[in-house]
Order: structure tokens, then sequence, then C-alpha cells
């Protein structure tokens, strides 16, 4: 997989047309980025879409048979390209030269490639649905201007299992190739593959930025049905098994795979997820030290630990002379909340990079009014500790308390006497200029306005403010006839 040392880069805008009920839409991320809605208005139809390009680019193999599909990938147009296939080729490293306008040139037709193919190829896949359904439907990206015109300080390194591959930019038309890892290039087909990669990475490095892991809506539950998903796995090895045994006597397995894996990328990525949280209990996350985790904590109150054949919650009475304190429950008996930000609280402990995008479909999800503050608070901390997040939600209490966070990065008079009355931190605050906010409706997004009193949603306003009438109606009727 790849990382980058020097990742703080703009992003560039994503451009979706026809991608289920989202006739066309723009999305720019921030570092916190927010879309809310109605139900059924697509949101989750773009943050899948955008989960599931980031995740192609980080496959070295799934990126060259992209492009591949796109034509000759050594065309005299792409100079650039045959500088990086030449060096690679040879097993060497050198110097990489970049002419502004051919850069340009290379970039926009690249970008243009590589959505192009995905939408084409991989799109459907995403959601696990046929090609037909997705005719017509395309990704697209918007690169800035200023970006459009030279690469970006930053340095790029490609792990492998027999080694590395490190690019490094020195100056705004200089790159240098170091190549150590002589088992890695063995073959003209790994030598391809790491050429397109790098070639992509090169033209294109604000997409390195962003590598992405998705908290799906499914996830709630996931704790209750991946290890019945594991046992149905096992059963079709099985049958594979005994079907070679018998010359093909038994009833194809094949038939069955539905049953394993009709779900979406991101839901099975979550599934993955969630059944290797074992193997990682020992990691510790780049933002382990900022002790996110102890919000979750706060919320829920208890913590989550996992062992090699399950995921328990501990609960902690607030009763320090309850005999029955702390309380260890499976997780798939826990209440939805508690299953719900599981997979978080692991993130945070032991998953999460700088680098990460975090997508989360409704983290308000099955929480109560106050946890639901307490969560926009998590976020901020997040992207403080920074991480950038995605978030889709329908919650108006959440936005008002990131509204809160942004009004307090402002200096005003008693400030810190505010803050400390209301048990607000620094690392709560938000930076308004950090963040893009969208509504989705009439089957496109709506960009809102943001300034330093927060993010304008009319949606959530015009809704609270229709009940808060009705029931000034109701309670004016109901006081004029105990007045008769």
């Amino acid at each position: 997989m790849p990382s980058v040392n020097q990742h703080r880069l703009d992003s560039p805008a994503f451009l979706l047309e026809n991608v289920g009920p989202v006739s066309q839409a723009r999305l720019e991320l921030g570092a916190l980025t927010i879309i809310a809605g109605h139900n059924n208005t697509g949101k989750t139809y773009i943050v899948y879409t955008l989960y599931g390009f980031l995740k192609c680019l980080r496959d070295v193999f799934r990126v060259h048979r992209l492009l591949a599909r796109t034509g000759p990938l050594s065309s005299p147009e792409r100079p650039i390209r045959q500088q990086i296939s030449k060096q690679v080729l040879a097993r060497e490293g050198g110097v990489i030269r970049f002419d502004p306008k051919q850069l340009k040139r290379e970039r926009a037709s690249l970008s243009r490639d590589l959505t192009r193919a995905f939408s084409k190829y991989e799109l459907a896949g995403v959601f696990s649905a046929s090609h037909k359904k997705f005719q017509g439907a395309s990704l697209q990206i918007d690169l800035p201007d200023d970006q459009a015109e030279r690469p970006h300080v930053q340095s790029i390194d490609l792990d492998l299992p027999a080694g590395q591959i490190s690019l490094r930019h020195n100056d705004a038309d200089v790159a240098v190739l170091q190549l150590t890892p002589d088992r890695i290039l063995a073959s003209d087909y790994m030598r391809r593959h790491v050429s397109t990669y790098l070639y992509v990475y090169t033209l294109l490095p604000e997409l390195l930025i962003l590598n992405p892991f998705v908290l799906s809506a499914e996830r709630f539950g996931i704790s209750l049905f991946y290890k019945d998903l594991d046992r149905r796995r096992n059963q079709l090895v099985a049958e594979l098994q005994k079907m070679g045994d018998s010359g093909g006597k038994h009833r194809s397995p094949l038939s069955r795979i539905d049953e394993v894996s009709r779900y979406s990328l991101p839901v099975n990525d979550n599934i993955d997820y969630t059944r290797s949280i074992p193997e990682f209990r020992e990691l510790r996350s780049e933002i382990a030290a900022s002790g996110l985790d102890d919000g979750i904590r706060t919320m829920m109150g208890g913590v989550y630990e996992s062992s090699e054949d399950d995921i328990q919650f501990v609960a902690e009475s607030s009763d320090a002379s309850d005999p029955r304190s702390p309380t260890t429950i499976p997780l798939h008996l826990a209440s939805s909340s508690v299953r719900g930000l599981s997979d978080l609280y692991f993130f945070l402990r032991h998953v999460a990079r700088k680098d990460h995008l975090l997508i989360i479909d409704e983290p308000e999800s099955h929480l109560d009014t106050l946890n639901q503050i307490l969560l926009a608070r998590l976020l901020a901390r997040l992207v403080r500790a920074g991480v950038r997040v995605l978030v889709s939600t329908h919650s108006d209490y959440l936005i008002k308390e990131l509204n809160n966070l942004i009004m307090l990065s402002s200096n005003f008079e008693k400030k810190a006497a505010v803050m400390k009355r209301r048990n607000y931190e620094e690392a709560d605050c938000l930076d308004p200029g950090r963040i893009r906010a969208y509504i989705a409706k009439e089957n496109t997004l709506v960009r809102c306005e943001i300034d330093k009193f927060g993010i304008e949603m009319p949606n959530f306003d015009e809704t609270i403010n229709s009940i808060n009438s009705v029931a000034n109606e109701l309670a004016a009727w109901l006081s004029v006839k105990e007045n008769e």
C-alpha cells in the first residue's frame, strides 16, 4: 500500500452523473465533509461511489488493468509515463524531469482515462449490481487550476511484500525515483504494474492522500451475522472440496455464491474489518495518543475488548459498590448503540492513520440526543488529530453542535470562561474554512454556506419550524377551549 509523508494537498472535486437517484452532483472534500438530506436522496450512492473509486486506486494491479483498457500506455503522448516506465523496466532509479505544459496535459488525460474506465468497468461492482443498472453513470475529477501545472512537494512510498519503492519530489519540476527491492521487479509483469502505479501517483498526488476507510450503515448488524457468514463460507469451501472428490456429482456450490457475496463493496469491507479486529488488537493507531477512544468510553459507559474468538463490551457501573461491576457482554448481545460504535472505537485505537478519509454513513444512528452532541465533539477532535472525515447524516443535533464548535474557533470576549463553564476544550474548536457541507435534494447536491456562525442547513430549520408551528397552533386552540 502507498503512503505519503507530506500529504496536506488540496482535494479535487468529484463530479457524479446518473448514479442511482443522483442526476448530477459536485462534491469537494474538506477536512470535515457533511452530506445531509431526506431519505432516498442519494447520499449513500455518493459516498459509496467515492469510496469505491478511492479504494480501487489503492490496488496496484487494478490501476494497471483499468488504464490498460483505455489504450496503449506507452503512447508518445505520455512522455512522463515513458520516463517512469523506462527507469522501472531497467530496474534503475533516477531523476524525472517535468515539462509544466506536458504535465498539465497528461494530468488531464490520466484523470479522464481513470474515471472513464472506473465508471464503465468498476462502478456497478461497487454496489454488487448489474452493469445495466449503471449504464450512463459516471464519475469525473475536476482538478483545481492552481494544481494543474506542477507536481506537489511530496514523498510517496510504495510498500510491497518484497521491498519498497520511493518517489521523492525535490522541486516543482524534478523528482527522484529510488528502487531498492530487486525481487519486486524481477518480472516484466511486476515492472509494468509498478511503473503504471507510480505514474498515477506522480501525476495525481492529491488522490494519494485520500486513503478511504468506511463504516457503513449496516455496521449495526455485522456483529450479529458475520460469524454466520464465516460458517457459510466454510460450508462453501467444503462443498467445493466434495465436488472435486466426487467428480462433480454434487450440486455446484456456485449456485450458493449469492448467499455469501451479494453485498456492496463498503459492506463487504466493513465485514472483513469486523472479522479482522482480533488480529490487530496489539497495534496502536497513529492517533492513539490523542485518546479519542475515551470519547466513546464516555458515551457508552464502558470499553470494548477483543479476543481470538469474540468481541465483548465491558460496561462500567457508576456505582463503585456494585458487585456486578464491571459487566462483560458479548457484542452480539449488546445494545444497538454499543454495536454501532464498536468499529469506530477499534479504528481510533488500533487502525487510524493521518492519511485516512474516514467515511461514516449516519454516525448518529441509535444514539440519544446527548450522545449525538458528544459524537460531534469526537468528530471535531478526530479532524484536529489529522484524519479527514466524511459523514452522511439526518441529525439536527449533530449539525447544531458542530456549529457551536465552529463559533468557538473565533476569538471573543470571555471565550475562555465560556469554554470552561460549558466544558469545551481547544481541541473541540472547528475552523469553518476546513469544512464542506451539502444538502442532497432534487437529484443533486446543494452546497451550504459556512461562516463564523456555522453551517446553514435550512432543511433542518424548516422541519423544526413546521413542527413548532403545529404545536403552537394546537396549544393555542386548547388554551381557548379552557377559557370558554
